[in-house]
């Protein structure tokens, strides 16, 4: 499982010693990949009772296509029937996000190395609450593995 982490703010992140990444090598980690990973921490769930893992493939051509899957209802049985497309950008070193069914505007991502996992990202503002995930893998091409197959 993820790395616990209850504070998700930039600045507590740096604390902790994680690096920012610049838009490049933001770029290099995860283009024409499928990333998947674990949130750690959301805006309106608490950590301890919520487990949501997630997966996203991220095309040269700006098209994204993001999967997630929680425990919300029944624990350990995942519900993976969540899947939106999208596009990606990275802008201002942040990776930025926009999904077509999405009622929210684009949400902009730091992304930070951290030597136990592949990556972290986290919001960079207060307006859509602090997000944490900890992607764990990157896989070349699109691929859908466990528990995502459907």
């Amino acid at each position: 499982m993820a790395q616990s982490l209850t504070d998700t703010s930039e600045e507590s992140l740096r604390n902790r010693g994680l690096i920012p990444l610049s838009g490049e090598e933001i770029t290099r980690l995860i283009l024409n990949k499928t990333i998947t990973g674990e949130y750690v921490s959301t805006p309106s769930v608490p950590i301890q009772k919520h487990r949501s893992r997630w997966m996203e493939f991220y095309n040269e051509d700006g098209y994204s296509i993001y999967r997630y899957c929680n425990t919300t209802s029944v624990p350990d049985q995942w519900d993976c029937s969540n899947k939106l497309t999208g596009q990606w950008k990275i802008t201002d070193n942040r990776l930025c996000l926009k999904y077509r069914k999405a009622k929210t505007v684009t949400h902009c991502f730091r992304a930070y190395f951290d030597s136990k996992n592949y990556m972290i990202v986290a919001t960079t503002g207060k307006s859509a609450g602090y997000v944490l995930g900890i992607a764990t893998k990157a896989i070349e091409g699109y691929v859908e593995e466990g528990p995502f197959i459907n």
